[in-house]
């Protein structure tokens, strides 16, 4: 299992649409606080600090890990039937369970690296503009880890789905589109359903697309804690035994 996964760690280092991605991301990331920086220095408002900036930021986060799911999914896992490397992995001997592990552990760790580009890459930016700050009120000395390890369990929930996506779809720009749309539109409609019929806004609440919103707050209460870390650990576990199931039932040509 370990040979698999390291073939797979390998294949992401190689992978140019990975590079850039993580490119393209901290180019944003640099861009992003900068334009804030310009604004309030030219209108005379207080800037924000490194910590201010992770804080009311940290949701915009949502979109790059979404897109990063659903732009590796297509590149990183369905590109593989269309190239052929799917079919040559298929009939290696090893079960397709393993393989179906193996791949959605290489591709969870490429969007899991996206995930961090965003809040890493502007509040140390920021903090070099004008300061670290300090932390919300309420907040421990543990909330920067808090954040960042809950951003990387809830990136690695997204993967799931968009892995689940790629064995489905096997085009890598169906992937890419039915991934996109279906991350941006299943909180409209979600919601939408869930304010009418309880059933449903009770499954939203606690799905991991309202509780990704969640991880930034300053403070979290322990009553919390276990829906927050379960929802997205279910979610790992229930999308990997699908894709397996869809995986060892696929014809791959």
């Amino acid at each position: 299992m370990y040979n698999l996964i390291a073939v797979e760690l390998f294949k992401l280092r190689k992978n140019r649409s990975f590079w850039t991605l993580l490119i393209a991301l901290t180019a944003l990331s640099l861009a992003y606080p900068i334009m804030y920086y310009v604004d309030h220095q030219s209108s005379g408002e207080p800037q924000f600090t490194g910590a201010e900036f992770l804080v009311t930021f940290i949701a915009s986060n949502a979109y790059a890990i979404k897109f990063g799911a659903a732009a590796l999914a297509g590149f990183f896992i369905s590109n593989e039937y269309a190239t052929g490397v799917m079919k040559t992995i298929a009939s290696s001997g090893n079960t397709r369970g393993r393989l179906y592990t193996a791949k959605l552990t290489g591709f969870a760790i490429g969007v899991m690296l996206v995930s961090l580009v965003f809040p890493i890459v502007s509040t140390v930016e920021v903090t070099l503009l004008s300061g670290f700050g300090h932390l919300p009120e309420g907040s421990s000395e543990w909330f920067i880890p808090r954040v960042l390890g809950l951003t990387l369990l809830y990136t690695a929930a997204f993967a799931a789905i968009g892995a689940l996506f790629a064995v489905i779809l096997t085009d890598s720009g169906k992937t890419i589109g039915v991934s996109m749309i279906f991350f941006l539109m299943i909180d409209i409609v979600l919601s939408g359903i869930g304010s009418k019929v309880e059933f449903f806004g009770k499954v939203y609440d606690y799905s991991i697309f309202k509780l990704i919103g969640e991880i930034g707050k300053p403070s979290i209460d322990r009553g919390d804690m276990p829906a927050l870390l379960l929802v997205p650990l279910l979610t790992i576990a229930v999308c990997a035994m699908l894709g397996i199931v869809v995986f060892r039932r696929k014809d791959i040509k």
